[in-house]
């Protein structure tokens, strides 16, 4: 994957996790609401592949 990847990852990773706060609207104990979940689970999958992708990359 090139640089331009990791950058549309990270695009990514912000825009979930605005949708996750304006889910949350600032009340933790909606982190249990059912919409929650398919976000996170999204969010979890785009940290995977940023993740793995940074350590196949050379320092």
């Amino acid at each position: 994957m090139s640089s331009v990847r990791l950058e549309t990852l990270e695009r990514e990773m912000e825009l979930l996790r605005a949708a996750l706060y304006r889910e949350i609207e600032g009340e933790y104990k909606r982190l249990s609401h059912t919409s929650i979940l398919p976000i996170s689970r999204e969010l979890d999958e785009i940290l995977n592949q940023y993740y793995a992708e940074k350590k196949r990359r050379p320092s």
